[in-house]
């Protein structure tokens, strides 16, 4: 019977030091007016040693996020635990980044039941697709503080969560 008992013991001390597993995604657009820019995979550009841009690439270079309370993070390839972050400005094209230690922006995202990406950052109006430096698309928001206009050469897109298979 103690040996039940210290077995019970370990696999729920186990259980509780093992953590709950994080469901692991690639964040990819839908609903563009444009049909090139549905389909494409989220990934970083890197910026300087904290920081990187939120870019899109093919699917084998796509970043792959995990949620932590309503943070949407990603690991780089170093290990760091960077998170994505609104970056608010006076633009109505509105900076995503993706950094170590972001400031602000960072939290209010969370999954829809249909695996959109959704946040309640105030002045946020949309995601959008826009030319980014070096002609890589680059993803951006709509900043409602600034107006309620999509700029030109960007396209109003949704963000789905496609989940990894294990």
């Amino acid at each position: 019977m103690k040996f039940v008992t210290n077995l019970a013991l370990l696999a729920t001390a186990t259980s509780v030091a093992a953590g709950p597993v994080q469901k692991i995604f690639n964040i990819v657009t839908s609903g563009a007016t444009d049909d090139s820019n549905n389909g494409l995979y989220l990934s970083t550009q890197r910026v300087d040693p904290l920081n990187s841009n939120a870019v899109f690439r093919a699917q084998e270079d796509a970043a792959d996020f995990y949620v932590v309370n309503d943070t949407i993070r990603y690991d780089a390839p170093n290990k760091a635990p960077y998170a994505i972050a609104l970056v608010s400005g006076s633009e109505p094209q509105g900076d995503v980044e993706i950094s170590v230690s972001p400031t602000t922006g960072s939290e209010g995202f969370s999954l829809t039941s249909e695996k959109k990406v959704k946040t309640s950052q105030q002045n946020f109006g949309g995601w959008l697709v826009c030319d980014g430096e070096n002609g890589v698309q680059a993803l951006y928001y709509e900043n409602t503080s600034a107006g309620d206009i999509v700029p030109d050469g960007c396209d109003s897109v949704q963000l789905d969560a496609v989940f990894k298979s294990s």
